[in-house]
């Protein structure tokens, strides 16, 4: 049951609600424009310099850049070349090989397509997955457009059965040649 008190405070609180809102309105409406002033453009003269010639230390540490631009996109083609390539199992076929065809040179890429075309996979189940440790870049000749590059691996290997496995550790050292601006695998030889 709701006393007549308790319907009065009601009703005082409804009534001070809608004034509050009235009055919030009315400023709303009424509340003075912000004021735009418009100022005018300054013209800035530019001054002719004369060019910049790079310091010695520009230059070493242009070429510190460049270096270390090289070897990053070295680096990334290496590990992914060396897990895909570096992981096979009988169920798919070649199915690793046919993946880092895009990275070979194009001799590489052939004499991989006419192996993958003329092998038959083994009738029993073997599987490969590899994983990339570390990547060392051995050698970087722009001029010449070749790379060498030594990736270490661990490699599980499972025969017969999935659950049969063993680890081993085994390097794969790349060859790296430059065909349209980018790196691509030569050779690739596990040791």
């Amino acid at each position: 049951m709701i006393t007549a008190k308790t319907r009065r405070n009601i009703l005082v609180s409804l009534a001070l609600l809608l004034l509050l809102f009235l009055l919030f309105l009315v400023w709303w409406f009424f509340r003075p424009e912000e004021e735009v002033i418009v100022t005018p453009p300054v013209v800035i003269e530019e001054v002719e310099k004369a060019p910049a010639t790079p310091t010695i230390k520009e230059e070493k540490e242009k070429a510190v850049q460049e270096e270390r631009t090289n070897t990053a996109s070295l680096q990334s083609a290496s590990k992914t070349f060396a897990e895909r390539y570096g992981s096979y199992s009988t169920e798919a076929e070649f199915a690793n090989l046919r993946d880092v065809l895009p990275l070979m040179s194009v001799s590489f890429a052939r004499s991989t397509q006419a192996f993958i075309d003329g092998a038959t996979p083994a009738a029993e189940y073997y599987g490969v997955t590899t994983h990339v440790i570390s990547i060392e870049v051995n050698a970087v000749d722009e001029t010449e457009g070749t790379a060498t590059v030594t990736v270490t691996t661990q490699r599980e290997e499972a025969k017969k059965t999935i659950q049969d496995l063993t680890v081993r550790y085994s390097d794969l050292v790349l060859t790296f040649v430059k065909e349209d601006d980018s790196w691509k695998v030569s050779s690739a030889k596990w040791e």
